[in-house]
């Protein structure tokens, strides 16, 4: 890539801050060297390798913190220099962090197989062997631990007590020769322990003199019965430099052993760090993944402006070499070139630019000739420079080039110009390169009208305030609008109507009508944007429509199962008691000859198995037509003739209590779910309904017992509660409720649901033959 071009493009600065997202150095080092690649192979990868870490770091991954570039101590190493504790330290650290990055990268190898192969060139055996032997010989400090070996840990203790000796002597000295002492305190002078001796008493502390005051009234006096003893703990002391020093060699032995692996391992540290950094750093500017293909930007951000107030460009160059950009100044021509040059650029380096949507394809070069770039020092001026530059780009620029040029042919005559920068443009076109220019030059304008895969582009502009928009519109060319926005800044009237009368009836009348269609165009702008909102408008509210409807149809089929399920209970429970109720008969009517009351309990029965056989019917009836029941427009209200859609039973609605009604019927009074009722829109011709008390219908055979036993507490209680409401509408005096022993729990709960019916007189726990405190006899 051009060096040139990336300078122009500002890469530099988005190296920088790539590099202030790493997490150690050898991280940075390698985001400020990152270098835009003209592979396309290599391209393809660099964007699966940032898709990978985006998924890594939305994981919580995060870069190898605390890691450093031990490069240096490990060639330090191999050539036998001596090391400090400090590069000791650092390669322990480095050491550690990889083999955790290594560990947690890999958990994630399925989602992120290239960011694994990275990983996997730590060795995490060598990390785990230098950590641990670097743990057990450092303190922590800045020092080597006492027990780093058994020689240093001797030659330690050594010098302790020998020091101890000579200061306990030194001690025994000090107290004898108090009076001849200057300070009553011990110092020591070139490594030696000295008193502070008066010179007037020199010769009552024999010993050597290591030192004198500065006025020479104090002596500083080695005793010598302390000299042997101070021997003693120089040899110690020398003795633990020798024990220190075997500890430091074997330790920069072992990472000379294993300085391949650890510049291995930085190297991977580096890169991974690297990857996480793109990541990072697209998801920052909310980047978006770019699709290879022809160029086409939507609502791109330039990523060095101020996300709060930079304008986002829109620009398709499908079909098309060469685009013209033109408009006034500061309209943000420049822009467009630099955040179409810098997104290249990024996309072929890894990363995602911030972008609604991207396509770009991968250029072999881009070239750039943007800015003045007159020179005193080679006596070059603005034009000179710039047709040094544009040299430079014919030179290198073919198919798969990008070039963008700024005022192209600016700087010398406009109609020479003009000429140069036509001539420029048509040889690019020819060559098949991919172009982006500006320009105010109306020849040049002209020519993208007239040439073959060329168009013409504006910078918005306000029609009426002359302020730019920043927006970028294909297909008709910008006016300069020099005249307007000199008015806009208070030019005064005179100096303006000359210069119209300069520019002459043509030009000015070309003007004019740029600047109508471009008052059309802006228009035309604002009427897209307003049918753009409307329509995004009436498509949330489409979408909550559908949204609701979808929300009914879900609940409607939630309804239609539990209304099938309740009547295939109900069917199972009656046939059950059918069954029951059969067998029963059968050993009746075996007795029936010893027993004379068994022909009163054999009518009763056949009279129970009638019923049953009814309401097994029935209960079919209702199930068969519960394919598709019709869910309630509404819920009825108290006082409101009502039908129950389940069972077809008709009444009066007397009372609602949370999800659950009290119908009076033409009979009997029963309770059913609200979600059951609707509005009865032929209620039946009869007379008010009289009271509960008056009757007592036998509506269908009902068990003699109902087992809740299994259930929740909320469930074992509304079918306890419809299952009175049956007994009752049957005319039965006493039934059992089979609720279990467990916890306790079901029976208390069941207990409560008992005493608050209005229709059990009593409820009390079963006989031990009965069921026991597993069951309850309730009395209605």
């Amino acid at each position: 890539m051009d060096a040139h071009a990336i300078e122009l493009l500002e890469l530099p600065a988005i190296r920088e801050r790539l590099a202030g997202m790493t997490a150690c150095d050898a991280g940075a080092a390698l985001a400020r060297a990152l270098q835009p690649s003209a592979d396309r192979h290599e391209v393809a990868r660099l964007r699966e390798v940032t898709r990978e870490a985006g998924v890594l770091w939305e994981a919580g991954l995060s870069g190898p913190g605390g890691a450093q570039d031990i490069r240096d101590d490990v060639r330090d190493a191999r050539l036998g220099a001596p090391m400090e504790v400090k590069a000791f330290e650092r390669v322990m650290a480095t050491a550690q962090v990889a083999r955790e990055m290594r560990v947690a990268v890999m958990e994630h190898a399925d989602d992120a197989p290239l960011m694994a192969d990275v990983a996997d060139l730590v060795d995490a055996a060598a990390m785990d062997r230098v950590a641990a032997t670097l743990g057990d010989a450092l303190d922590g400090r800045g020092g080597i631990r006492d027990d780093a070996s058994p020689g240093l840990a001797r030659a330690r203790r050594d010098v302790a007590e020998l020091k101890r000796q000579a200061q306990e002597a030194l001690r025994e000295v000090a107290q004898a020769v108090r009076p001849h002492l200057q300070e009553g305190f011990i110092t020591e002078r070139a490594g030696r322990p000295v008193l502070a001796v008066k010179a007037s008493s020199r010769s009552a502390v024999p010993g050597i003199v290591h030192d004198t005051s500065d006025s020479g009234g104090t002596l500083f006096v080695e005793p010598l019965p302390v000299v042997e003893a101070s021997n003693r703990v120089r040899e110690a002391v020398a003795r633990e430099r020798e024990e220190l020093a075997a500890v430091l060699a074997a330790l920069r032995a072992l990472v000379e052993d294993q300085g391949y692996a650890l510049e291995a391992a930085v190297e991977a540290l580096a890169e991974i760090d690297l990857r996480l950094a793109r990541a990072a750093l697209s998801r920052a500017w909310r980047g978006t993944p770019v699709e290879e293909g022809e160029p086409q930007l939507v609502e791109a951000r330039h990523p060095l402006l101020d996300p709060a107030t930079a304008v986002p460009i829109t620009l398709d160059l499908r079909s098309m070499r060469a685009l013209v950009v033109s408009g006034p100044n500061t309209g943000g021509k420049t822009v467009s070139l630099k955040t179409l040059g810098l997104f290249a650029l990024l996309h072929q380096c890894g990363l995602e630019p911030p972008a609604h949507a991207v396509r770009l394809p991968v250029f072999d070069d881009v070239l750039a000739d943007i800015g003045d770039e007159q020179s005193i020092a080679e006596s070059l001026s603005t034009f000179s420079a710039h047709v040094r530059t544009l040299i430079g780009v014919l030179d290198r620029a073919g198919p798969r080039s990008l070039v963008l040029l700024d005022e192209v042919g600016a700087g010398t005559d406009p109609s020479e110009g003009a000429a140069i920068a036509q001539a420029v443009l048509g040889e690019l076109v020819d060559r098949g390169t991919l172009m982006l220019a500006t320009t105010h030059s109306p020849e040049v304008k002209s020519w993208a009208v007239q040439t073959p895969g060329a168009a013409n582009a504006a910078v918005g502009l306000d029609p009426d305030t002359l302020a730019p928009t920043y927006r970028l519109a294909v297909g008709d060319p910008g006016g300069s609008h020099a005249i307007g926005i000199a008015e806009r800044l208070g030019m005064p009237a005179g100096v303006l109507e000359r210069a119209r009368e300069a520019l002459g009836a043509e030009r000015s009348a070309l003007a004019g009508l740029t600047e109508e269609a471009e008052r059309a165009r802006a228009e035309a702008e604002r009427d897209r944007a307003a049918a753009a909102e409307a329509r995004a408008v009436a498509e949330r509210e489409r979408r909550e429509a559908e949204r609701q409807r979808e929300k009914l149809r879900v609940k409607a089929d939630e309804e239609r199962a539990r209304m099938r399920a309740e009547a295939a209970a109900e069917l199972a429970e009656l046939r059950r008691d059918l069954q029951a109720l059969r067998q029963e008969i059968a050993r009746g009517r075996k007795l029936e000859d010893r027993d004379r009351r068994s022909a009163d309990r054999q009518r009763d029965r056949d009279r129970r198995l009638g019923a049953a056989d009814d309401a097994a019917r029935r209960a079919e009836q209702r199930l068969g037509g519960l394919a598709a029941p019709v869910a309630p427009e509404r819920a009825p209200e108290v006082g409101e003739h009502a039908v129950d859609l389940a069972l077809g039973v008709r009444g009066v609605v007397i009372s609602i209590e949370g999800d659950e009604a009290e119908l009076q019927g033409p009979s009997a009074r029963v309770r059913v779910p609200l979600s059951r009722l609707a509005p009865d829109r032929a209620p039946a011709a009869t007379a008010a309904p009289p009271p509960v008390a008056e009757a007592r219908p036998a509506l269908e055979a009902v068990a003699p017992e109902v087992d809740v036993r299994g259930q929740r507490a909320e469930a074992a209680c509304t079918a306890v509660r419809q299952y009175i409401d049956l007994a009752a509408q049957a005319g039965m005096e006493t039934v059992r409720v089979v609720h279990g022993r467990g916890t306790g729990a079901l029976r208390q709960a069941v207990g409560e649901e008992l005493a608050r019916h209005p229709l059990v007189k009593s409820a009390v726990l079963a006989p031990p033959g009965e069921g026991g405190d597993g069951a309850t006899i309730v009395t209605l």
